[in-house]
């Protein structure tokens, strides 16, 4: 049975044919796109129409770079984002009324706060959050991911005393006085989740589910999993998840470094994919706490293995390491087409984006961290760095290719939001970041599609609206190139189609 959109403003992200008025599938593939005169020959009495109203109709948006399962952990957690608190009175206050609803020694679970955005301006402390539960284990994450809170019940489950020595990539705050943990905790993640005990698959399944509707309501049909540990539990974790109908996007899930080779290529017909090798640069502050060496040979050992490597780097630091050991495996052994990834490339002058460009290495950035963090980083960020922060505009002028992404949950993932930050890098207060890094619509909307496709080597099946490709559309209220810039995140999603089925719609 064919399904045919109809009487809209198709903006096909095709080059061969960039605009069209409708759109045919079946069996979850695209079969016809043009006038709604050509889509007669798939009319029939099984068929099923959609007047789409004059909506533009895009290849459905595809988030190159989230962490789906931490995402659907956060929201089960206790909200402490900047929409929900403004001080840390308030964190009090929403964990004092979990932990009256919890039985005493089971763990509370928050995240997302910010202490650039709290009326303290600081980070809270053990002592704070003893105040509100002092029976129960708190884990309060900052909105980053990369660091957390720790109450006083917590900090002795996790085995961290005024003894704890610092990890050699972390950071353990102390009280100035005493010598005391402060429960401030950065990238030490590891040692507290090995203390905090994981969701049961019931939980996480729902988590999972409200994820993925958000996701859907976004018009996000796909998503790459850009979490470093993946491995086979995890390929086993997910496809259960799809089998038992809590999972309807498309899932492209990294590979951790040590886990490579180790997971099939594509599963439940496609739905499920293996994507690039994870390697993580660990940062804290402007130093890197990886061996530029190691780096570069397991990149070496990534490349020469035929594989695509996606490496975590945000700072300047961090991103010339990165590009450094992609070009000396360039140099030992030359392959065109490569698509060596470098994640997020938060901090990049000129002559470091026009190594990336001359190298062929993809860049997978988040243009909505300028909206929502756009205000911290005016006020923390280093001057001499922010007319290389996020240089969209720089790397699209010295050929890079650009796919975006929502890093999901350090910011959620909404995509016209991010669209509209590429455009106009303005944050949440209204400040501008370097306007002149900006990009155009045409240009956030494809970083949005079909690079983040290409990025992962699916332009083959997804990203734009031809024949053949996946039958992933987001229907949205109006044409986006037609618009303001600063009108852009005011349209809707109206719906979201994956593999030729309505996954989500705003109305009946």
């Amino acid at each position: 049975m064919a399904l045919i959109l109809h009487n809209a403003e198709v903006i096909t992200m095709d080059t061969a044919r960039p605009r069209a008025r409708a759109v045919a599938a079946e069996d979850g593939r695209i079969v016809a796109v043009g006038s709604d005169a050509e889509m007669a020959p798939f009319r029939s009495a099984g068929s099923r129409l959609i007047d789409c109203r004059g909506g533009a109709l895009l290849p459905g948006f595809i988030d190159a770079h989230c962490h789906l399962l931490a995402y659907a952990a956060s929201l089960l957690s206790i909200d402490c984002s900047p929409a929900a608190v403004v001080s840390i009175g308030d964190i009090q206050r929403l964990l004092r009324d979990r932990a009256a609803q919890t039985p005493p020694g089971r763990w509370l679970r928050a995240a997302g706060y910010d202490e650039t955005a709290l009326a303290e301006a600081r980070h809270p402390t053990r002592w704070d959050l003893d105040a509100a539960a002092p029976d129960h284990p708190v884990r309060l994450i900052h909105r980053s991911g990369h660091a957390c809170v720790l109450n006083s019940v917590a900090l002795s489950l996790a085995g961290i005393t005024i003894a704890t020595e610092e990890p050699p990539a972390g950071s353990l705050e102390r009280d100035l006085t005493s010598g005391e943990p402060s429960g401030l905790l950065i990238e030490m993640n590891e040692i507290v989740d090995a203390a905090v005990p994981p969701l049961s698959h019931e939980e996480l399944a729902q988590g999972v589910e409200q994820a993925a509707r958000f996701f859907l309501s976004q018009g996000v049909t796909s998503i790459q999993d850009a979490t470093a540990g993946n491995g086979p539990a995890e390929w086993a974790l997910f496809r259960r998840l799809m089998e038992e109908g809590h999972l309807s996007l498309g899932v492209t899930l990294m590979e951790g470094f040590a886990s490579r080779g180790q997971l099939p290529s594509t599963d439940l017909a496609g739905r499920l994919r293996r994507g690039s090798v994870k390697i993580t640069i660990k940062e804290v502050g402007d130093e890197i706490h990886t061996d530029e060496g190691e780096l570069a040979d397991m990149v070496g050992q990534v490349h020469r293995e035929g594989r695509q490597v996606a490496i975590h780097a945000v700072g300047e630091r961090a991103v010339t390491a990165a590009v450094a050991a992609i070009e000396r495996a360039l140099a030992a052994l030359p392959r065109p087409d490569h698509r060596h990834r470098i994640e997020h490339c938060g901090v990049c002058p000129p002559e470091l984006a026009a190594r990336i460009g001359r190298a062929g290495i993809a860049v997978v950035t988040q243009p909505s961290f300028l909206y929502f963090n756009g205000d911290r980083y005016l006020a923390q960020v280093p001057p001499s760095d922010l007319p290389h922060l996020y240089p969209l505009g720089r790397l699209r002028r010295a050929g890079v290719e650009i796919a975006a992404s929502s890093d999901a949950p350090v910011v959620p993932p909404a995509t016209l939001r991010s669209v509209e930050s590429a455009v106009t890098r303005r944050s949440r207060n209204g400040a501008t970041l370097s306007v002149d890094e900006a990009i155009n619509v045409e240009d956030a909307l494809r970083a949005h599609t079909g690079s983040a496709a290409w990025s992962a080597f699916e332009e083959g099946e997804r990203g734009s609206i031809a024949p053949g490709k996946d039958a992933d559309f987001v229907l949205l209220s109006g044409d986006p190139t037609a618009v303001s810039a600063d009108e852009i995140a005011g349209l809707t999603v109206e719906m979201t189609v994956v593999r030729g089925e309505i996954a989500w719609q705003s109305r009946a």
